[in-house]
């Protein structure tokens, strides 16, 4: 098998020939470059009219602003919220320019959608007042996740007539470090159904479904297999991934398991710290020849140049260990 096939292999959860790895044999398209979704690089206003600030410390990824909200009563959703007119997207003009890297040979080509139904809540109303809704007037969020859905569903519609890709990765984090935002029966009853019908329109286009979700969410993981997701990223090793990868590796697969949060993640990390969090991930999560990716990253501020070399050095070792284990 050559990276691509190996790669699918473990998206099907079949044996594979070497440990794969995110970022070598993905090709990822969409997530920050979603301008309607997380507003103009380097800050700005979305399609739903949430405003957003980049963050060098984030990585320069956007976070909402500070104490604007579009929505301050969930019950008032149809007459305040307004979502993105996707015609206005350059489609063809941002395929082109996303995939003019991409190798169809060695590579899976991805397509990452960020803020979905619970984020797009939390960024509408803001956390607190969020997550009072979900308890408050769960009818009124149910209704307003399914009007998310119907959105990102026509997204879906153009992933897949303009990029062709082969993976979608629906990004909803519903968990700390140490558990989940929200109950699991709130999960099931509120957010879960519309993940599976966003997650059965990307099947129907021809893309295998992921489910992105940080923190420990080990509670619902047998939710994302229900919900149909072939894969689960970034995993961090907060969860017992080992075990997941035990019992649901034929079902799921998880992609992660750099201790990013731990001090493997910290900038000021050494290589040999890196190469041994790389070995651990390999030897321990990578043994069973299936239902597993290696995925990390450090923090620390865009455009370090000492932490992108260390990045390089990270992706280098999982290249070389990747072949070692197996």
């Amino acid at each position: 098998m050559n990276a691509r096939e190996n790669f699918l292999a473990m998206m099907n959860h079949e044996k594979v020939e070497w440990i794969p790895n995110f970022f070598t044999d993905l090709y990822r398209c969409g997530g920050a470059l979603e301008t309607f979704e997380n507003g103009p690089e380097g800050g700005g206003e979305d399609g739903f009219g949430c405003r957003w600030h980049a963050t060098s410390s984030a990585n320069g990824q956007p976070v909402p602003e500070p104490g604007f909200c579009v929505l301050d009563d969930v019950t008032a959703w149809e007459d305040k919220v307004r979502f993105p007119n996707l015609d206005l997207y350059d489609w063809k003009g941002e395929a082109e320019r996303q995939k003019a890297n991409f190798d169809p040979v060695n590579q899976v080509l991805e397509y990452h959608s960020w803020n979905s139904q619970f984020l797009r809540l939390t960024t509408l109303m803001g956390f607190e007042d969020a997550l009072c809704a979900l308890y408050e007037e769960p009818e009124a969020c149910y209704d307003l996740m399914g009007a998310i859905t119907d959105y990102k569903i026509r997204l879906i519609e153009r992933v897949h007539d303009y990029f062709h890709a082969e993976t979608f990765v629906n990004f909803d984090d519903v968990a700390t470090e140490r558990g989940l935002f929200i109950s699991r029966k709130t999960y099931q009853e509120l957010i879960k159904p519309h993940h599976k019908r966003m997650n059965d329109a990307a099947r129907a286009y021809g893309m295998m479904p992921v489910q992105h979700c940080c923190g420990y969410c080990q509670d619902i993981i047998e939710d994302f297999i229900d919900e149909g997701s072939v894969a689960w990223q970034s995993a961090q090793p907060s969860n017992d991934l080992e075990m997941i990868i035990r019992e649901y590796g034929d079902r799921i697969s998880v992609v992660g398991g750099y201790d990013t949060q731990g001090a493997p993640g910290r900038p000021d990390v050494t290589t040999e710290e890196i190469e041994r969090e790389v070995s651990r991930c390999m030897k321990t999560y990578g043994k069973y020849g299936k239902g597993y990716a290696f995925m990390g990253f450090l923090l620390g501020e865009q455009g370090d140049a000492e932490i992108g070399k260390k990045m390089q050095f990270m992706v280098q070792q999982t290249l070389k260990q990747s072949h070692e284990v197996l």
